[in-house]
């Protein structure tokens, strides 16, 4: 899993209507990373929030979140492979005991969200500005995030859902946390991750906000497909042996 995508995930996820599932569309743009080899990228993330369930699928990777069964499904639709996850998620049942000194570090990376009373129109949008700064040892990251208060009333239980799909990656220290205090759904963010060479930069927007209601088995695991253990430092690694979602 991308850290980018864990960073994200809790602040672009809100509700609107109760007539249906929710459904968000983001175009994701990353800039090409001199110092780490990473060629730019667009992807498009489309996200599906009913009363206690979530769905994200971007490209050939899709994380599935079932509240009602506590139950997460990591599912590579490319490989037909999918992990199945108990919640809420205990990371130390996947992470090799020769990674856990490893672990112990990075889990010192410290996140802030900052509120701000700058406001500005994003599309139809009327949007506040918040800052998230997120500390580590390797280096640092802010975020600008333009959120919508009124989003999000008609979903009570998505930043629980959202949680969940952060808690896939074994870095992101107290970031479900922290991400509580945004107050409404950020319609575009801006980032900037410093780290040994460079500086990555990265874009999300909003497209689209609609209600509809979902296919049968939107939420369910598919047929035919094979499962396989999940391993959350292949996924980090970019290996594909875990959490191999999303280019943010």
């Amino acid at each position: 899993m991308n850290l980018h995508a864990s960073l994200a995930t809790l602040a672009l996820l809100a509700g609107s209507s109760n007539a249906g599932d929710l459904v968000l569309t983001k175009e994701k743009h990353s800039d090409a990373s001199p110092a780490t080899g990473q060629a730019a990228s667009d992807t498009l993330e489309v996200t599906w929030i009913g009363k206690d369930r979530m769905r994200v699928e971007e490209g050939t990777s899709i994380t599935i979140v079932r509240g009602d069964l506590k139950k997460l499904y990591l599912i590579d639709s490319k490989a037909k492979t999918y992990s199945v996850l108990d919640l809420p998620i205990d990371m130390k049942k996947y992470i090799p005991a020769e990674m856990a000194p490893m672990l112990e570090h990075m889990g010192t990376m410290k996140a802030t969200v900052t509120p701000t009373t700058e406001t500005k129109k994003i599309k139809d949008w009327e949007a506040t500005r918040y800052t998230l700064t997120l500390t580590m040892p390797m280096g640092g990251m802010t975020q600008e995030m333009w959120v919508v208060k009124s989003l999000g009333a008609e979903y009570p239980g998505w930043r629980e859902l959202a949680g969940a799909v952060m808690s896939t990656s074994p870095f992101t220290g107290n970031m479900a946390e922290e991400l509580q205090k945004i107050d409404g759904m950020a319609v575009l963010v801006e980032r900037s991750m410093k780290m040994p060479g460079g500086e990555l930069k990265s874009r999300e927007s909003v497209t689209s906000i609609e209600t509809k209601e979902p296919a049968a088995g939107l939420y369910d695991l598919p047929e035919g497909f094979t499962e396989k253990p999940f391993d959350p430092m292949a996924g980090m690694m970019g290996g594909g042996g875990g959490r191999t979602r999303r280019g943010q």
